[in-house]
């Protein structure tokens, strides 16, 4: 019993003298190999779906990407920026009103208003016109505080450029007249008058009462031979007929002081104060003394 035992043995195994092959280890190593091989496909496959996993991942996130970036583009239109509005706006009208300061103290009167309403005017419409092109043609830009609606834009603008642009224009406007002299009012000489001194002509041509001062616009001939001065001293009074008089201000009056000869001269005196409403008469005096020059004028109430 013990042989055919062996026997088989001998017929499973390989015979290595005769180059047998072993067959039951050849049936390990394919029941082996087979093994291995789906385990390695069956990796594979598992690394695709992750693969692709990753990639609709991706595209889920730049698609996200490109709808916020869409969304904020949205959020643009009609963005303001409002502090550039205003600066442009404070810049013009900084300008204008810096312009009309100039003008004021070099001129001989006050001028007209409208110089003074040019300004505030022109930095409204500027303003209104950056604020619509702001608002029409947006751009990529970093988000700011003054970063505004065109709605909210508008409201600003013409609360902060037009009414408080006109407000400081006025207060400009005053502080200038006060410094200068030069202050708009009402006429109060019913007619030119003019009268003869050794010479000279001296020549009433208008009386203004101002807020705070009475201007009076003389001229004056000398038809002598020699130059005469008429300054500005403390004998230069509007007087009353009841003798209550105003002194003049060298600082607010454009008057040249010397008049030569053969020549005609234009000047303003600027009184402090007025006289008092009620009186229809006055005299200018501009030289007292042993040669008055004293000039007798007729006023409007």
């Amino acid at each position: 019993m013990t042989v055919p035992v062996q026997f088989d043995r001998s017929q499973a195994g390989r015979n290595e003298s005769a180059g047998w092959p072993e067959t039951g280890r050849a049936e390990d190593q394919a029941s082996v190999a087979p093994a291995g091989g789906p385990q390695t496909s069956r990796g594979a496959a598992g690394a695709r779906p992750t693969s692709r996993t990753g990639q609709a991942r991706t595209a889920e996130a730049r698609a996200a990407k490109a709808k916020t970036r869409r969304s904020a583009d949205a959020d643009e239109v009609g963005q303001v920026r409002l502090g550039r509005v205003l600066a442009v706006a404070g810049a013009l009208l900084a300008l204008g009103l810096f312009i009309n300061l100039i003008i004021t103290f070099l001129s001989s009167g006050p001028g007209g208003p409208l110089r003074w309403l040019v300004p505030p005017v022109i930095a409204l419409i500027t303003a209104m016109v950056v604020a619509l092109m702001d608002a029409l043609s947006p751009q990529e830009r970093a988000p700011g505080r003054l970063n505004v609606s065109v709605v909210v834009a508008i409201v600003v603008v013409l609360l902060g450029v037009g009414v408080g642009g006109f407000a400081l224009t006025a207060a400009a406007q005053y502080a200038a007249g006060y410094v200068t002299g030069k202050e708009s009012g009402e006429a109060r000489l019913v007619k030119p008058v003019g009268k003869a001194f050794e010479g000279l002509t001296v020549t009433v041509e208008n009386v203004t009462y101002t807020s705070h001062f009475t201007r009076v616009q003389l001229a004056v001939k000398n038809a002598g031979d020699q130059s005469v001065a008429l300054p500005l001293d403390s004998n230069v009074a509007l007087t009353g007929p009841e003798g209550n008089a105003i002194r003049a201000d060298d600082s607010r009056s454009q008057w040249p002081g010397k008049f030569p000869s053969g020549g005609t001269e234009h000047g303003t005196i600027t009184f402090t104060g007025h006289l008092p409403d009620n009186l229809t008469t006055a005299t200018v005096t501009l030289r007292s003394g042993e040669n008055p020059v004293a000039v007798g004028i007729a006023l409007s109430n």
